[in-house]
């Protein structure tokens, strides 16, 4: 099953995209169930990314988690990256066939937080931008019609080892985040 993410050469409104919710919590707490989502689409060959997390408490550079593969045809590499309302923790290109782990600077992504809220509550956004230079860079490949992507989406919980995530992923373990990632199909808006 193949999940839809749109490229236009024109700016796509986050209202116009399919949402991506957090529905896998490995957790007992309720209060660790924040409703969480995930938006992206293609404009020019860059990846753009929003979360969406309904946390009236957020704080730090921590809460989120995006591990994402944008050529999985010709490579199992992976960025893992950490994240919050705060800006980008860290980035790290995770080689799993040469068992290393290479740290890349949060410059290498732009990268935009606001706090706002609607008839829900309150919510805050983090959105993320992967230029075409850095997929080409790393990855070997453009974004364009029909090309695959992998990606996984986590919450993570400050403090304690509770966690939701997109896609099953009963093992927080970061060696085993690769494995998580579930398909996504690039199409024109």
């Amino acid at each position: 099953m193949h999940r839809i993410i749109y490229s236009s050469p024109n700016k796509i409104e986050w209202d116009a995209q399919s949402a991506f919710k957090i529905t896998n919590y490995y957790t007992e707490k309720e209060e660790c169930m924040i409703f969480c989502y995930l938006k992206q689409y293609v404009h020019n060959g860059t990846l753009k990314l929003c979360s969406f997390c309904f946390d009236s408490e957020a704080a730090g550079k921590k809460d989120l988690q995006l591990c994402f593969n944008l050529n999985p045809e010709h490579s199992t590499d992976f960025i893992l990256m950490e994240f919050g309302i705060d800006g980008i923790n860290s980035a790290v290109l995770v080689s799993p066939e040469n068992k290393s782990a290479e740290n890349l600077s949060s410059d290498m992504f732009s990268y935009r937080a606001f706090k706002t809220n609607d008839q829900q509550g309150y919510y805050w956004c983090g959105e993320i931008s992967v230029s075409k230079e850095f997929i080409r860079q790393y990855f070997d490949t453009e974004l364009k019609e029909q090309s695959i992507i992998l990606l996984n989406f986590y919450k993570i919980f400050d403090g304690i080892k509770d966690y939701g995530c997109l896609f099953p992923d009963e093992n927080s373990n970061i060696s085993c985040k690769g494995e998580t990632m579930q398909e996504f199909v690039i199409l024109n808006y």
